[in-house]
């Protein structure tokens, strides 16, 4: 059996092989496979392959010209949305990353949760009180207003409790250190957008490197050259045997 399938495969390919040289080399059998006519053939294959090889040579400089078009727009657009993004994080910073949680309440980069009311840390005032069955934490904002929030003993440690407590003061004082520079950074960010923005001269050089890249290939003496020899091979085929080859 796989015999025969071994001899269906080379019939088929060999039917195939047929079938394409009679395509290339049109007129009849006698041209497409005699000796006598073999000259020929090599002749207008051989125009064929250099007209081929010109041409991938010349595409292949301008797609090399486009990938690093390409390349040079990437890094652009990445320094462009890179400042964006600082920006947008100096200038609306929401609650920012996550800390930590504990219970009922949320430590945010800018914020404090407790349950699901969003307490600004900017100069926020925090205590740790214990009592017999459970611990708080109280937090009094800037405009004197306090909330709190209870940690029972069967769930919470004591000691983990005042260690969030500590680490809510440190994200105070570091939320306010934020603020203070707030009005800096958003200048800071703005100027290096500004500056994304206008350092085009990569992507420009590269736009230019296509466009000559581009005119060449356009242009080429050695595609035409080869074009024209190409042009040539396949009308004396079909004076030979009145047909044109593809």
């Amino acid at each position: 059996m796989d015999v025969i399938r071994v001899l269906v495969l080379l019939v088929i390919g060999g039917a195939i092989w047929v079938g394409w040289q009679l395509y290339s080399y049109p007129g009849g059998w006698a041209f497409t496979f005699g000796a006598q006519h073999a000259e020929e053939r090599q002749h207008l294959s051989q125009a064929r392959k250099k007209e081929r090889e010109t041409e991938r040579s010349s595409y292949r400089r301008v797609a090399a010209a486009k990938e690093q078009e390409h390349s040079a727009q990437r890094l652009f657009d990445e320094r462009v949305r890179r400042a964006e993004q600082s920006l947008e994080q100096v200038s609306r910073p929401g609650r920012g990353e996550l800390v930590e949680k504990r219970g009922a309440a949320v430590l945010y980069r800018h914020v404090l949760l407790i349950e699901d009311e969003e307490i600004p840390l900017a100069r926020l005032d925090v205590r740790f009180e214990q009592a017999l069955r459970e611990n708080h934490i109280y937090v009094r904002r800037s405009d004197g207003s306090v909330r709190w929030t209870s940690f029972p003993h069967s769930a919470h440690e004591e000691n983990d409790i005042r260690r969030f407590t500590v680490r809510i003061e440190n994200a105070v004082a570091a939320e306010n250190a934020f603020r203070a520079q707030q009005k800096a950074l958003i200048a800071q960010g703005e100027r290096e957008l500004k500056e994304a923005l206008a350092d085009t001269g990569a992507r420009d050089a590269a736009r230019l490197h296509v466009a000559q890249a581009t005119s060449l290939h356009r242009h080429d003496r050695r595609r035409k050259t080869a074009r024209a020899e190409l042009d040539a091979a396949r009308k004396q085929w079909q004076r030979l045997t009145g047909k044109m080859p593809h």
